[in-house]
C-alpha cells in the first residue's frame, strides 16, 4: 500500500491541480482509466468547437448573396477535416502526460475500497486528501454501434454520406450544425417541442426559428425501432399523435443527456453519500460528507461546464495548497451555445423570475443600434435584460446573435463586481463594435427601472 498526500481520481481538469500540488512539494497520485485530459479536450468542448469553423465558412459561402456576392462551393473534403480533427485529439493524451512531474501516473479504473482507499490495477493507495473528478459520460442508449460524442473523435470509419441526430440540448444542436452546413444530409429528432429548453424562452423561440431553417428537425419524435443494415440504419420513428414512419441514415448519434460517472467508483464502499441523480453530495467548499474528500466538476453535479470544473479546480488548489478559507464563490454563471445562431446566457430566465414572483423589468432590443452588426445583414440577433427595479441590478441576461458568446463577457464582470445596469450607460464603448449594442439595451432598461417605480411609487 502507498500513502500520498493527494490522490486524485480522474485524469481530466484536476489533473491540473495534481501538477500544482507536486510543484508544492506534495507526494501526488493520479488516477486516469482512460485518456488524459478528460472529455473537453477528447470528446467534447474541443473537438465540437474546432468543427465550428469548417461549418462557419461553409454556410457564410453559401449565404454570401446576402451580401450581394454569388459564391459556390466546389468541394469540401470532409475526410481531410476529421483526420485533422482527430489527430489533435489523438495528440491530448501524451500532451497532457508530458506536463506531470513530480505526480506518479496510474493508467487503470480506480474504485474506492474504504474512505481513504483507492485500489487501481491490484494495488491500494491511500491519501490524507482525495479529489474525485471523474466527470460524467452519454446517456447510454439501448442500441449498439451508434455514436456519441465520445466514440465520434477521432472518426471511426468512414465519413457518413447521412447522419441521424438524437436530442435537443446543446450537443445535439452543436453537431447537428455542423454535420448539415458541411453538406451531410442531416436529420434531427426531437423528443419535446422546444430545442435548447433551459434557454429563457424568448430568445430560444428565435434560436429555433433560425436553426430550423437550416437544420431538418422532427420534433415530438422518437426512435421505437432501430436495426443496423448493410448500409446504415434503419428506424422507426413516432410520433406524439402515434403516426410511424420508416427513416434510414448512414449513421445515427445520440445526444440525449449525460449521467455521473459514480456507477462503478466503489461508493458502496465508502460514507460518501450521492443525490438521487447519482453525483456526490458536496457542500459550498466541495467537500463530501467524508473529510478530506472532495469532488470538482460534472461529478460534483452543480454544473456540467468545462469552466465551472476549471473554477472548481482552481478553487481547490487555494484552499489545499495556499490554505485559503471561505466558501466557493460562482456567483452568476454564465453559458453559450455554438452553433449558427449562436447563444449565450448568464443569470436567471424571465419565467425563472416569474416563478419566484421576483420582481423584474424586461428590455428586449435588436442589435441595428451597431454598425458592426448591421454589417451582418442578419435582422434577428436580440438583446434581452431582466433588471431589478430596486437597484438596477442584472438578473438576466441573455443574447442570439454572431458571436454572443463573446459579446456576452461584457456584462459577466459588471456582474461580479458592480452589479448596476447604470455602469454601462457610463461606459465608453469603441463605436462601432459589437459590445455597444449594449449601450442601448442599458440605456432603455434604466429607464424602464425609472418608470417602474414612478408606476409603483405608492406601494
Amino acid at each position: 500500500m502507498k500513502n500520498y498526500d493527494l490522490i486524485i481520481l480522474g485524469g481530466g481538469r484536476a489533473s491540473g491541480l495534481a501538477v500544482a500540488a507536486a510543484k508544492a512539494g506534495k507526494t501526488v497520485a493520479l488516477i486516469e482509466r482512460d485518456r488524459l485530459g478528460g472529455t473537453c479536450p477528447n470528446t467534447g468542448c474541443v473537438p465540437s468547437k474546432l468543427l465550428i469553423g469548417y461549418a462557419e465558412t461553409a454556410r457564410r459561402i453559401r449565404e454570401a448573396e446576402r451580401h450581394f456576392i454569388k459564391a459556390s462551393i466546389e468541394e469540401i473534403d470532409l475526410e481531410r477535416i476529421f483526420t485533422e480533427v482527430g489527430e489533435w485529439v489523438q495528440g491530448v493524451d501524451p500532451r497532457y502526460e508530458s506536463r506531470l512531474d513530480g505526480v506518479d501516473l496510474y493508467r487503470g479504473h480506480g474504485r474506492f475500497v474504504s474512505n481513504k482507499t483507492i485500489e487501481v490495477n491490484g494495488e491500494q493507495l491511500t491519501g490524507e486528501t482525495i479529489v474525485v473528478g471523474v466527470g460524467a459520460k452519454p446517456r447510454p442508449t439501448p442500441y449498439e454501434g451508434v455514436w456519441t460524442n465520445e466514440n465520434l473523435f477521432p472518426l471511426r470509419g468512414q465519413v457518413p454520406k447521412s447522419i441521424t441526430i438524437v436530442g435537443g440540448g446543446f450537443i445535439a444542436c452543436e453537431l447537428a450544425n455542423f454535420f448539415e452546413a458541411v453538406g451531410i444530409e442531416t436529420r434531427l429528432l426531437v423528443r419535446g417541442e422546444r430545442l435548447l429548453p433551459a434557454e429563457d424562452e424568448e430568445i430560444g423561440a428565435i434560436f429555433q426559428r433560425e436553426f430550423t431553417q437550416h437544420v431538418p428537425t422532427s420534433f415530438g419524435t422518437s426512435i421505437t425501432k432501430l436495426a443496423k443494415t448493410e448500409s446504415g440504419y434503419e428506424m422507426e420513428l413516432t410520433a406524439k399523435d402515434g403516426a410511424t414512419e420508416v427513416h434510414s441514415s448512414d449513421q445515427v448519434l445520440f445526444a440525449i443527456g449525460r449521467v455521473p460517472n459514480s456507477d462503478d467508483l466503489g461508493i458502496e464502499n465508502t460514507d460518501l453519500k450521492l443525490d438521487k441523480r447519482g453525483f456526490l453530495i458536496v457542500d459550498d467548499c466541495l467537500q463530501t460528507n467524508v473529510p478530506g474528500v472532495y469532488a470538482a466538476g460534472d461529478i460534483a453535479g452543480r454544473y456540467q461546464l468545462q469552466h465551472v470544473a476549471s473554477y472548481d479546480v482552481h478553487y481547490l488548489r487555494q484552499r489545499l495548497l495556499k490554505g485559503e478559507q471561505g466558501a466557493i464563490a460562482y456567483g452568476m454563471v454564465p453559458h453559450a451555445v455554438f452553433t449558427d445562431p449562436e447563444v449565450a446566457g448568464v443569470g436567471a430566465t424571465e419565467k425563472e423570475l416569474q416563478a419566484n414572483e421576483t420582481p423584474y423589468v424586461k428590455v428586449v432590443t435588436d442589435w441595428l443600434s451597431s454598425a458592426r452588426a448591421m454589417s451582418t445583414r442578419l435582422d434577428y440577433p436580440r438583446t434581452k435584460l431582466l433588471v431589478s427595479p430596486e437597484d438596477y441590478r442584472i438578473l438576466g441576461c441573455h443574447l442570439v446573435g454572431p458571436d454572443a458568446s463573446t459579446v456576452i463577457h461584457e456584462i459577466l464582470p459588471l456582474m461580479r463586481v458592480k452589479n448596476d445596469i447604470r455602469e454601462v450607460t457610463e461606459t465608453m464603448h469603441i463605436h462601432p463594435a459589437l459590445p455597444e449594442l449594449f449601450l442601448e439595451a442599458s440605456v432603455r432598461a434604466v429607464q424602464a427601472v425609472r418608470n417602474y417605480r414612478k408606476e409603483n411609487s405608492h406601494d
